[in-house]
């Protein structure tokens, strides 16, 4: 009977070093939690417990096999949830490529814009299909070019993809811009196609530190997600016009040169804001993790005058 009592005493004594140093946390520890509720009943109950059966249990490394399951199913259905967000989200996402023409056509039909002697690409940016019209909103440092052609040399190509999965290209007409907000809108022929506009959220609703997704076009890369969190509200950041628009969204997500115009969606494929900017680490041109999005709450303010009167709201009072 002293023998028992000691191993029990040493078994009490184990368990209880154990709940000290087991790294999980006070969410994860049901099922070792019950493991120790089992043991310290047979003890209870006067059963002689093997010390070496508790040996396993204060090893603060080791993970139970179903834990183990359990952690491997959750991080599964995370990816999942983010494949499936992408699959859902990206179809109201464009390409844009800024073209140069060598001479302006002779006639006043669509361009073919093709990228040879006869064109030049000078600049690549994201934009997001607003409604099933055929607008997309970008920002205004995307096509500023093309709002201020004054040769007719400028033009602007986009690639969209339907809402089946078939690819096209169509050029892209301008409709308005806001420098002090660097947004712009374009208009592109949709005929014969049904696109997917993207599902718009309310920037005012989001949290520092919730979860967030970029979809756009770095250096030409099309199709392209990162991930991170928000990081910042608030924020002050230059405008094109040399003002600065206030209350950008700061995010780790990874934004780069041709990100510009994207999306910044939630957790729940809305858009919440659009990408327009980065720091760089000086002298490198290498993006800092420092990155800004317009809030969508802005651009809701302002879309809607761009497409029907071409110019900001504060413009025309």
């Amino acid at each position: 009977m002293g023998s028992c009592s000691t191993m029990a005493r040493l078994a009490m004594a184990l368990a209880s070093l154990q709940t000290t140093l087991s790294p999980l946390s006070s969410s994860s520890t049901s099922l070792p939690s019950l493991s120790l509720t089992s043991t310290r009943r047979a003890i209870a109950f006067g059963s002689c417990v093997s010390l070496a059966s508790l040996l396993p249990l204060s090893n603060p490394n080791s993970t139970p096999p179903a834990l183990a399951q359990l952690l491997s199913d959750e991080l599964q259905q995370e990816e999942d949830r983010i494949v499936h967000l992408f699959q859902e989200t990206s179809p109201s996402v464009v390409f844009i490529k800024d073209i140069e023409l060598a001479e302006v056509p002779k006639t006043s039909n669509e361009v073919m814009l093709n990228e040879d002697e006869d064109a030049k690409v000078e600049g690549t940016g994201s934009g997001f299909i607003w409604d099933k019209f055929g607008h997309i909103v970008t920002n205004y440092h995307v096509v500023a070019k093309l709002a201020t052609d004054t040769g007719g040399l400028q033009r602007c190509k986009v690639f969209l993809v339907d809402a089946r999965g078939n690819n096209f290209v169509r050029e892209g007409k301008i409709v308005g811009f806001d420098p002090a907000f660097d947004l712009a809108v374009l208009k592109v022929d949709v005929g014969g196609y049904e696109i997917k506009p993207a599902i718009l959220g309310a920037s005012k609703d989001i949290h520092v530190g919730q979860s967030c997704f970029a979809i756009g076009n770095p250096y030409g890369y099309e199709n392209t997600l990162t991930t991170g969190v928000i990081s910042g509200l608030g924020r002050e950041i230059p405008a094109p016009n040399g003002g600065a628009i206030k209350g950008a969204i700061q995010t780790d997500a990874a934004i780069n040169s041709g990100n510009s115009g994207g999306p910044l969606i939630d957790s729940h494929g809305h858009v919440i804001g659009v990408n327009t900017a980065t720091f760089t680490r000086k002298g490198t041109g290498v993006s800092s993790g420092v990155n800004f999005a317009i809030p969508i709450d802005t651009v809701l303010r302002s879309v809607p005058y761009l497409i029907v009167y071409g110019t900001p709201y504060a413009n025309r009072f």
